[in-house]
C-alpha cells in the first residue's frame, strides 16, 4: 500500500507539540485542509471535513512515546489511520506524520498529502506561538 510521509522541526518542547496534535477540539486550528470542526457526540468525536460531510475519529494517544494515532471511519467498516509521532530534537522537536493511501485515487491521496504539509506549517507557527497564558 503506498504510504507518505511529512516532518517539520518545530522550536517548542516535544510535550507542547504533542498537547496540541493529541487534542481532538484543536484538530481543526492546525488541519485546516481537513477539519472545518470537530464535536464531542455520545460514540466520541466526530470531524466535520473541510471538503464536506462528516467523520468519526478516535484518538490512540501514548505520551510518553509521543504518539499520536488518528482513527477515522470515513465509510461503515472501513478504517484510515494517520500517525503522528513528536520526538525530541535538541531544545525543540520533530514531528513525523504518515498515512496511507487505502482506496483512494491516485490524486486524491496526491492532493491529502500535500495538504498534510501545509498543515504541519500552520502546526509548527502554532506550537512556536502559542500564548502560555
Amino acid at each position: 500500500m503506498r504510504s507518505d510521509t511529512a516532518s517539520i522541526t518545530i522550536e517548542a518542547h516535544p510535550a507542547s507539540v504533542l498537547a496540541i496534535l493529541a487534542e481532538p477540539a484543536a484538530l481543526p486550528r492546525w488541519a485546516i485542509g481537513f477539519a472545518k470542526s470537530v464535536a464531542r457526540t455520545e460514540h466520541g468525536w466526530e470531524v466535520e471535513l473541510a471538503s464536506g460531510g462528516r467523520v468519526p475519529i478516535r484518538y490512540v494517544v501514548d505520551h510518553e512515546l509521543g504518539v499520536v494515532d488518528f482513527h477515522m471511519e470515513p465509510a461503515s467498516g472501513v478504517e484510515a489511520v494517520a500517525h503522528a509521532r513528536v520526538l525530541a530534537n535538541g531544545a525543540g522537536s520533530e514531528v513525523v506524520f504518515t498515512q496511507f493511501q487505502g482506496d483512494q485515487p491516485e490524486g486524491v491521496f496526491d492532493a491529502q498529502a500535500q495538504a498534510v504539509r501545509h498543515e504541519l506549517i500552520v502546526l509548527k507557527a502554532l506550537a512556536e506561538t502559542e500564548c502560555p497564558l
